[in-house]
């Protein structure tokens, strides 16, 4: 059990991490050949770009899980239509947000506070990858399909094409050719193509080998879909939705180079977070597999073997996050006050990933699991308390009250998790012949 555990959850975590890297490398180029103004920019666009992708995996998510319990059940035709509606809703998708980007990206960038060069910088970056929404949303909505095929490694060197094709390109347009944020945009977009490209060719022989009936639209699958979706589609949004309320109280409280020290600590804090959710959703297609076989001590087992491996790269991004906190600012190119505020707000971040690695597995748990009530108040509950506590702390800790809201409320919402997973432990003591995963299939 261990062994296929791993088999899944390391390709994911690189996956995953290749998903953050992504910022890091149009991060890294635009600070050093723009400046903070550049890394502010793309800091106040990237929840937009999180939202794009948060869409894709989501919907990825949402039909890997029930083509996975549809798989554990012995259920082939059920596996055959999750998969064909799962692709023709990333296409309906992809045709929806392209169009709801491109036409108000203008007013989202402003309501976000950014001023100046940071708003032009941001529309630019940000009008590029909405003309790539496609190309984002199919390749974050297909590597789950992939994993929970089997293809773990396969979805992993789709990551990796697009990476190495977005570092080279990012090299290319904005340190060469001096095309700034607008390059950056650009070679992320054409990175996510290369990352499509080789999912499209796996799923192309899959779709071949299942036979006929895999494109059947129905809207009963696609509300399943989405009822699991919301989770992992949250999971990806909601850090990008608190960075979006930090950076507006941030520019109230402070100016654009408070901003500019968050964008530094979020290029390499959302590895570690990205991190953390490849190990949930490493796990997924083994939890899924197990509920629709009703094996539930092999799904308490994946969890735990979860939480160890979760906590464990928790802790190691913690000492390599503190013990580079002098050094990272200066990769991104930050100003002296930027690199001075991020130094020394770094370590409270990354000393709450402790937290967040909690959290996530157990939101990836519950949601593997097609358990959604409590996934959702996880997921979501962190942006509710952050937003009280950015509302409240502020007031009498000025600066510090608005940075110390997002690791107080991991702090939080870690307590929640604990307290659900003893809830669905009370119910399994209670109805030991109902476990929680053994219900009516609702497919």
């Amino acid at each position: 059990m261990l062994k296929k555990f791993l088999r899944f959850v390391l390709p994911s975590m690189v996956a995953f991490a290749f998903t953050g890297l992504y910022s890091i490398v149009d991060g890294f180029f635009v600070g050093n050949n723009v400046g903070d103004d550049g890394l502010a920019a793309i800091n106040v666009a990237y929840p937009l770009v999180a939202f794009i992708n948060a869409v894709g995996t989501g919907i990825g998510m949402g039909g890997s899980v029930m083509l996975s319990i549809a798989r554990g059940r012995g259920d082939k035709e059920g596996e055959k239509r999750y998969l064909g509606n799962t692709l023709i809703y990333l296409l309906a998708a992809s045709a929806a947000v392209t169009a709801l980007l491109v036409g108000t990206y203008p007013l989202l960038i402003d309501a976000f506070g950014a001023e100046g060069r940071v708003n032009a910088y941001a529309d630019d970056y940000i009008f590029v990858l909405a003309c790539f929404a496609a190309a984002q949303i199919f390749s974050t909505g297909c590597v789950p399909l992939l994993r929970n095929f089997g293809a773990s490694f396969g979805a992993m060197f789709a990551m990796s094409a697009g990476f190495v094709t977005n570092i080279v390109l990012d090299w290319l347009f904005v340190d060469y050719l001096a095309d700034g944020v607008y390059g950056a945009a650009v070679a992320t977009g054409l990175g996510q193509i290369m990352t499509v490209l080789p999912c499209a060719v796996y799923l192309g022989f899959k779709i071949k080998k299942l036979g006929k009936g895999v494109f059947r639209p129905s809207l009963k699958d696609a509300a399943a879909i989405t009822r699991v979706g919301l989770s992992p589609f949250g999971v990806l949004l909601c850090p990008q939705v608190i960075t979006v309320i930090l950076n507006k109280f941030l520019f109230v409280y402070g100016d654009s180079y408070y901003v500019a020290a968050y964008s530094v600590i979020m290029y390499v804090y959302c590895v570690d977070l990205l991190l953390l959710q490849g190990v949930g959703d490493g796990a997924q297609p083994l939890i899924s597999l197990v509920k629709g076989e009703g094996d539930r001590e092999s799904a308490l087992k994946l969890r735990n073997y979860a939480y160890f491996t979760a906590l464990i790269v928790a802790a190691v991004g913690f000492a390599a996050l503190f013990g580079l906190r002098y050094v990272i600012p200066s990769v991104f190119g930050a100003g002296e006050f930027a690199a001075a505020e991020s130094a020394r707000i770094l370590p409270y971040f990354a000393g709450s990933a402790l937290f967040t690695a909690v959290s996530k597995i157990t939101a990836s748990y519950f949601y593997s699991m097609d358990r959604n009530g409590a996934a959702y108040a996880i997921v979501y509950g962190e942006v509710a308390m952050v937003l009280l506590f950015v509302l409240t702390l502020p007031h009498g800790m000025g600066i510090d009250g608005v940075w110390m809201s997002q690791p107080l409320a991991q702090a939080v919402i870690a307590a929640l998790s604990l307290a659900l997973l003893y809830a669905l432990y009370r119910r399994y003591k209670k109805y030991p012949d109902r476990p929680e995963y053994i219900r009516s299939a609702r497919v």
